[in-house]
């Protein structure tokens, strides 16, 4: 378990490295922003193979959680980044769950496609205030509690999310003004993690 603990410390300083190191290395066109999202996934079912005590989260788990995200905004229409989250899973349906807490380090980009084509020709729009986004993300997911679920250490799994949604830019103006990039966001997606997917419904804010 020590040893698991070692790696998530080494993975989370060095997401705030890059982190740091990309701030110092933005160009006029970029700008260093932070996110904070809040979330709820439903339990969709269990993938992969279970072990002897069964599937990691195996009484229909939901995830209630926050992420938390740092990194560069890229001429508006990319964010790439780092990730720190905070899931608690949890079942309200199928009588006396014992809730489990998780946390997940990830490596965060979205793409919100601002441009608008007439004949063929791209060009950008004088202001912005709505946009489509979709995002994709990989890492970890650390399962805390010794000896939960039933028969279990600590798990430590890969994670893949895959989301879309609609993105709002509430101080919107022109193009690359800095301020132009702070927005509130709403996405949908398809997680996968500790043998289980989940469909994230989340909301955010970029700032």
């Amino acid at each position: 378990m020590k040893k698991k603990g070692y790696a998530l410390l080494a993975v989370l300083l060095a997401l705030a490295g890059m982190a740091r190191a990309q701030y110092t290395q933005l160009g006029k066109a970029n700008e260093f922003m932070l996110k904070l999202e809040l979330g709820y996934a439903p339990f969709m079912g269990n993938r992969g193979t279970a072990g002897d005590h069964g599937y990691y989260l195996n009484k229909f788990h939901n995830a209630a959680g926050l992420n938390v995200m740092a990194g560069s905004n890229i001429s508006q229409d990319w964010f790439v980044g780092g990730g720190l989250g905070f899931n608690y899973y949890h079942n309200l349906q199928q009588g006396v769950v014992t809730p489990l807490m998780g946390v997940q380090v990830f490596a965060d980009a979205d793409f919100r496609p601002i441009w608008k084509g007439v004949m063929g020709v791209d060009y950008q729009p004088v202001t912005i205030k709505w946009s489509p986004v979709i995002g994709a993300r990989v890492g970890v997911s650390y399962l805390m509690g010794e000896g939960e679920p039933a028969g279990y250490d600590p798990t430590l799994t890969p994670m893949f999310e895959l989301s879309a949604g609609v993105n709002w830019y509430y101080m919107h103006g022109l193009r690359n003004m800095s301020h132009n990039f702070h927005a509130f966001y709403a996405t949908l997606g398809v997680a996968y993690m500790q043998q289980t997917v989940f469909l994230p419904l989340r909301i955010g804010w970029r700032w």
